[in-house]
């Protein structure tokens, strides 16, 4: 349940942050899109007008232009085929085959505008095959948007990925071959005628091929943005922005046709924007990747550390029942049995000191246990139940032992003390005080807990005889332990004590282990 929990969270959270991004990534795309339709429909508005031309003979430039187009839907391509086989999204699929006809067809004008001339100034002599080229991988990738769009959620028969990306480029570089071979296309496919000023014109056929490309290019763009808004990639929505300026570029074909190579026309100018813009969604699609794969990380390891809480907590349960009912119950049978052994006559006084100093030893072993399944039920992460715990530990032994016990706390009890952090002060605490039962014949201890300045300070003072600390040597095994504890969670641990003047033990230690530290660093 805990694991369910957090992965809706996780997607409840990656989706807020998609819709909740800056601008040109989150909810700006519909503003981007809003202001591309704009900037569409101006531009198309003012080459409608007297005096302003569409048309010009810059070879060097359209040259510039099918090179960036190609650059951009060759990257296209393979960025979409990869997103098909990692995360089997149909559109991704649609959209490649979609990029690669266009990849192929700029990438054949970069071929022949290469190879009309040595000098790219002199390129001027258009084709009528290639412009034939650009509106048959116009169209198929137009068509494949919106298939992309429409059909993608749907059950798919006779789904075949590969000849998806295959066919429509085989068609695009068929149309060429060919073309090349059997020479100009009929007049039935002709789309542009030229004037004595080499300058094309739109014929009926050309301009109704157009203006369907245009319209599927909008459906495209519509559907794309709606793949987005449902939830799949930020590449999604940059492909409506950009579809949004080739269907304009379409639009404005049929006022100032594009002819191949050597002419730019304002339709070209706008696919130029196409390009950009993909290019440019693009980086900001991986980067929103990036981001969303930094955030589920994130979310993985909550839900891992919510996990292993979780184990532990259970295992903690499991040993707590299996002291109180194992060995704290043979325990108390054995102080039963002792005190029964006690209370029989003929005893030797040996035998009664070896039968008192069996008793004391199983209220120690009974304490002990007890001290053990309070720490096993108390959560690692609460730490107000930590100082409770402590608190409760200390007046236990306090009641056992006769002492006056005074616990004070200092701090906050929300800090949050790591779970190894905590389970070693504990047993620094248990240690120090069975040391004053043991050996410092005190009648008062004071506990003191101190959490500040991201530091943890424990001191524990009784007033008993005391002893010679420098004089203490390696095989006082209590105090090496205590240390090799304090070590354990990064701390230090001093003990002051004289002859007659008491005991002063002081631990001081972070909040973190460090330990847990190191391994988030190689992480």
């Amino acid at each position: 349940m805990m694991g369910t929990n957090v992965t809706a969270e996780a997607e409840s959270r990656l989706r807020q942050a998609r819709f909740a991004t800056p601008f040109l990534t989150g909810p700006g795309l519909d503003r981007l899109l809003i202001l591309t339709v704009a900037a569409g429909v101006t531009s198309t508005l003012l080459v409608m007008l007297p005096g302003i031309h569409g048309h010009a003979i810059v070879p060097a430039i359209d040259l510039v232009i099918d090179t960036v187009a190609l650059v951009a839907c060759a990257t296209l391509t393979a960025l979409a085929w990869a997103r098909f086989r990692e995360s089997h999204v149909n559109a991704a699929a649609y959209h490649a085959g979609a990029f690669l006809a266009l990849a192929t067809a700029y990438g054949i004008a970069v071929i022949v505008s290469l190879q009309q001339s040595d000098t790219i100034g002199s390129l001027a002599k258009p084709e009528d095959v290639q412009v034939l080229v650009f509106a048959i991988a116009r169209l198929a990738a137009a068509v494949l948007f919106v298939i992309a769009g429409v059909f993608t959620g749907r059950r798919t028969y006779g789904w075949r990925p590969n000849l998806v990306l295959v066919i429509p480029m085989l068609v695009v570089l068929g149309a060429a071959i060919v073309g090349r071979w059997v020479g100009p296309p009929p007049d039935l496919l002709l789309i542009i005628t030229f004037d004595s000023s080499v300058m094309p014109h739109v014929v009926p056929f050309g301009a109704a091929l157009y203006l369907v490309t245009a319209g599927l290019f909008f459906a495209g763009a519509y559907a794309s943005r709606a793949l987005w808004r449902a939830g799949h990639a930020v590449i999604d929505g940059w492909i409506a922005v950009g579809l949004v300026f080739a269907g304009f570029a379409e639009l404005q074909g049929t006022l100032y046709p594009s002819a191949h190579p050597g002419q730019v026309s304002s339709g070209d100018l706008l696919w130029l924007a196409c390009s950009i813009t993909l290019l440019y969604g693009l980086e900001k699609a991986v980067r929103t990747d990036l981001r969303e794969l930094r955030a589920a990380n994130t979310e993985l390891a909550e839900l891992r550390d919510g996990e292993v809480e979780r184990a532990s907590l259970e295992e903690r349960a499991r040993l707590a029942r299996e002291l109180h009912d194992g060995l704290a119950q043979d325990l108390w049978l054995a102080k039963l049995r002792t005190g029964e052994l006690a209370t029989m006559d003929g005893l030797t006084p040996e035998a009664s000191r070896a039968v008192e100093d069996v008793a004391a030893a199983i209220d120690i072993g009974i304490g002990d246990a007890r001290q053990a399944v309070a720490a096993l039920r108390t959560s690692g992460h609460a730490d107000a139940g930590f100082c409770n715990l402590l608190r409760r530990t200390v007046e236990d032994y306090g009641d056992r032992f006769g002492l006056r016990v005074e616990f004070a706390f200092e701090g906050d009890h929300t800090t949050r003390i790591s779970a190894r952090t905590q389970a070693e002060i504990l047993r620094i605490t248990q240690e120090a005080m069975a040391n004053v039962a043991r050996h410092a014949d005190a009648t008062i201890v004071g506990v003191r807990l101190a959490i500040k300045d991201d530091r943890i300070t424990l001191r524990v003072v009784d007033n008993g005889r005391g002893f010679d600390a420098a004089a203490a040597g390696a095989d006082t095994f209590g105090l090496v332990s205590m240390r090799e504890r304090a070590a354990l969670i990064g701390g230090r641990l001093r003990v002051a004590s004289r002859a007659g003047a008491g005991t002063r033990v002081v631990l001081t230690a972070p909040f973190i282990d460090p330990l847990a530290v190191a391994e988030a660093d190689l992480l």
